[in-house]
């Protein structure tokens, strides 16, 4: 076991015991082998005295003990990761896979194919069940982690094998029901590659899915991204207008004929590229699968015109922000826009970046980066500007820095404008925060 604290909430137990942000622990309860949050957890559990034994960031190392009024008060602790072991990396070889459509000299950090079911669990990334080991397979069944994100691409055992490159990956409807059996939900995610598993594919991928219901709690459809870096790779078919909108029709066939609603989801893209209308709020239930772009237009848009009666009519001083996205986001924060336009005093430009870092086809805010923001607004008189307003997606979680290593300080000395991080960009209330500096509710 080797793990950082990250952070010690403000008077807890641990803050108040000693425990500091940057101590690295090497043993609980004198447990030096905990591999994961799992472990950390049962080792917590039932126990009033607990013992970490840490060393500082000088060097010296140190037992701290602390006393829990009961056995479930929180210890105030948050670790570095929710694994303490080296995470599972991914089998497959998978055309479509991001992380190999990236240039080279990005942080290491960007390169790494996770597949391991405890990020799964503790932080919503998909797996795709081709690596459980025996032991896996076993830890899985006693700790029954759920809900988990599984990347099924297809349930037609060749076209997945097709699109994995792996020839395990055919029996994902065996693995799918072995959770289920389990009584271990899970949500799945279909990457569309047109010509692949797109049209008669697809739909009947929906139905196998739906089998699984209720264990099978969602389905997203998301559009395959393709970047200009992709020496040596297969060649895919970027999405059209036409397939975008076969792909919201089959949907739609099969909500109607299966009768299962709030289940399968097309990520917004499709609905922009498909020029069709995005869903009411209604469509979308509890917004399952919001990490994939489903839905989070609907619900910034309703929830900006669900507060709309609490924007002030004027602002005063006087103020303009430039606000920036994507392409995709152009098209939805417009109407926000425009309705933030009328408050007299507050004066927004909405910017769409264009994307040359990945390409032109990548529209998504959050693979925006640094240089690209740099190319479209360096040279522009920017003194007018009391800031510039940019989605939180676009940089590394927890931190300032963009994709390509240009941190928020970088641009702003080299632009000379503030710049204003807008923290979960898929809620309203974020941007009016960021706007008046208030909470308007």
């Amino acid at each position: 076991m080797d793990v950082r604290i990250k952070t010690i909430h403000p008077d807890s137990l641990a803050a108040r015991s000693g425990l500091e942000a940057g101590d690295r622990v090497v043993a609980v309860n004198g447990n030096n082998q905990l591999e994961d949050m799992f472990d950390y957890q049962f080792a917590l559990e039932g126990e009033r005295v607990v013992t970490f034994s840490v060393v500082k960031p000088d060097g010296a190392q140190t037992d701290v003990t602390m006393k829990r009024q009961n056995s479930g008060e929180d210890l105030g602790v948050e670790f570095d990761s929710p694994i303490f072991t080296p995470i599972k990396t991914c089998n497959n070889a998978c055309p479509f896979c991001f992380i190999d459509q990236q240039p080279e000299g990005l942080r290491p950090s960007l390169y790494v194919k996770d597949d391991d079911y405890r990020l799964s669990y503790f932080c919503n990334t998909y797996i795709t069940l081709t690596n459980l080991t025996q032991r896996d397979r076993q830890r899985i069944e006693m700790i029954r982690p759920g809900p988990l994100y599984v990347s099924v691409h297809s349930t037609v055992p060749e076209i997945r094998e097709q699109l994995l490159l792996n020839k395990k990956a055919g029996s994902i409807m065996k693995e799918l029901q072995w959770l289920a059996d389990l009584d271990i939900p899970f949500h799945a995610q279909l990457v569309i590659c047109p010509g692949i598993n797109d049209g008669d594919s697809l739909s009947r991928t929906l139905k196998d899915l739906a089998t699984l219901h209720p264990a099978c709690m969602s389905v997203a459809v998301v559009p395959v991204g393709l970047t200009i870096h992709r020496d040596n790779l297969p060649g895919l078919v970027p999405m059209t207008k036409a397939i975008a909108k076969d792909v919201v029709d089959r949907i739609a066939q099969f909500e109607a004929e299966s009768g299962l609603k709030e289940f399968a989801f097309a990520s917004d893209e499709f609905y922009v590229r498909a020029e069709i209308p995005i869903p009411g709020y209604e469509a979308y239930g509890d917004f399952p699968q919001l990490d994939d772009g489903v839905g989070t237009a609907r619900l910034l848009i309703q929830e900006f015109f669900n507060l709309e009666h609490t924007l002030p009519a004027s602002v005063d001083p006087p103020r303009q922000h430039i606000a920036l996205t994507g392409k995709l986001g152009e098209m939805i924060l417009q109407p926000i826009i425009q309705r933030l336009n009328r408050i007299e005093g507050l004066y927004m430009d909405l910017v769409a970046i264009d994307n040359r870092f990945w390409g032109e086809a990548v529209t998504v805010a959050g693979l925006i980066t640094g240089q690209d923001i740099l190319n479209t607004l360096q040279g522009q008189d920017l003194s007018r500007y009391s800031s510039i307003l940019i989605p939180e997606t676009m940089l590394k979680s927890g931190d300032t820095l963009f994709l390509d290593g240009f941190s928020v300080n970088d641009l702003q000395e080299r632009l000379g404008c503030r710049i204003q991080v807008v923290t979960d960009p898929s809620r309203a209330q974020s941007l009016l925060d960021a706007l008046f500096q208030t909470n308007l509710v």
